[in-house]
C-alpha cells in the first residue's frame, strides 16, 4: 500500500507541473507564440468580422499598434498583426482552445488555418493538423 501511494504521489507530482499544464496556456506559450511574430505591421484589422467557423469576430487594433483584442464565437481573443498576417489565440478563461494565422487577402477578406490547442499532456501550444479558415469584413 505504501509502494501504490508513493507512486500515486509521484505521478499526481508529475500530472501539476508547470511543463505539463502549461501546454494550451496564454501566460508562458501563448505569449511566447505572439512575441514570435514581430514585424511591423502592415495593416489593421480593426472592426466587425463574419466567420463560417467563429461566427461574427469583433476585432480591436489601435492604429500603428501590433496588438489586436477582440471576441468571437464565445471566445476572447488576443493576438498580433505581423507584417500582412494576423495571428490569433482564441481563448477561454486563459486557456488557449483555438490558434490561427490568416493572410491579407484581396478586397477585405483573409485567409488561413486555424488548428485546436495540444490537451495537457502534449508539448507546445495547438496542433500540427489545422483547417482552413476565412474571414470577411463587414
Amino acid at each position: 500500500m505504501k509502494r501504490f501511494m508513493y507512486g500515486l504521489i509521484i505521478v499526481c507530482a508529475f500530472l501539476t507541473s508547470s511543463s505539463v499544464l502549461s501546454a494550451g496556456k496564454l501566460d508562458k506559450a501563448g505569449r511566447a507564440w505572439l512575441d514570435a511574430h514581430n514585424d511591423a505591421p502592415a495593416m489593421n484589422v480593426d472592426g466587425t468580422w463574419d466567420s463560417d467557423e467563429f461566427g461574427e469576430i469583433h476585432l480591436s487594433q489601435e492604429n500603428g499598434s501590433r496588438d489586436v483584442s477582440g471576441i468571437g464565437g464565445g471566445y476572447e481573443i488576443v493576438g498580433v498583426v505581423s507584417g500582412k498576417h494576423l495571428y490569433l489565440l482564441f481563448l477561454t478563461g486563459n486557456t488557449v482552445e483555438y490558434c490561427s494565422v490568416l493572410n491579407a487577402g484581396s478586397g477585405n477578406s483573409m485567409m488561413g488555418t486555424y488548428s485546436n490547442r495540444v490537451s495537457r499532456f502534449g508539448s507546445g501550444l495547438c496542433q500540427k493538423s489545422t483547417r482552413p479558415i476565412f474571414i470577411s469584413k463587414k
